[in-house]
């Protein structure tokens, strides 16, 4: 019994239970099958994960190379999801997503409210670097899902710049992006380069 409740209180004080979450919500498998944009929830539920695994003791990195593990995700697969992810957390960090309020919120899968600079009481939504009109093989793919307040993520829309052709050239070397979907991306910069701040 004893060793029942040490145990019990080893995965709830732990980050253990943090790293299988993210290993669930970051399988390949699982993102593969949803519909569209049903990443969006799941990468604002990984970014609370990733915070709840640090406040227990882990490192985001960490955190991430074993949920991979588990998931048997490797490179280059791999590493750009673990760089998206981390800058993920990065931009809730300097939104002021990790509040107590905003992290129920994330944890259900909802966005958060920005508590902090210039786009202060804004919600927060998920963009796609590379619009999925253009690649909708990458449209639950987390490693093209960030952070955006509304006002940015409205204004990019599906406009492509230098950015979204340098990371859909990364994704089509990852193996994610078809060459069909990276040409019409490259296409579409020539036309309507973006002009607006669009990142924060």
């Amino acid at each position: 019994m004893i060793i029942v409740i040490v145990g019990w209180l080893f995965w709830q004080l732990g980050p253990f239970a943090a790293v299988f979450a993210i290993s669930n919500l970051s399988d390949p498998a699982k993102l593969a099958s949803l519909p569209k944009r049903g990443a969006n929830s799941r990468l604002n539920k990984i970014v609370y994960w990733l915070d709840h695994a640090r406040n227990r003791g882990m490192t985001p990195e960490k955190a991430i190379a074993w949920a991979q593990l588990i998931n048997g995700c490797r490179e280059p697969r791999a590493g750009m999801v673990q760089t998206e992810l981390l800058r993920n957390l990065r931009i809730a960090e300097e939104l002021g997503l990790l509040t107590s309020e905003n992290k129920e919120h994330l944890r259900r899968g909802q966005g958060g409210i920005v508590t902090r600079g210039p786009y202060f009481g804004e919600p927060v939504e998920i963009d796609h670097i590379v619009p999925i009109s253009l690649a909708p093989e990458v449209g639950n793919e987390l490693a093209n899902l960030e952070m955006l307040p509304k006002t940015l993520n409205r204004a990019k829309s599906n406009a492509v710049g230098e950015r979204q052709v340098s990371h859909a050239k990364r994704l089509l070397n990852a193996g994610l992006l078809t060459p069909e979907s990276y040409q019409r991306v490259v296409a579409q910069a020539s036309l309507k380069p973006i002009k607006k701040k669009t990142r924060l």
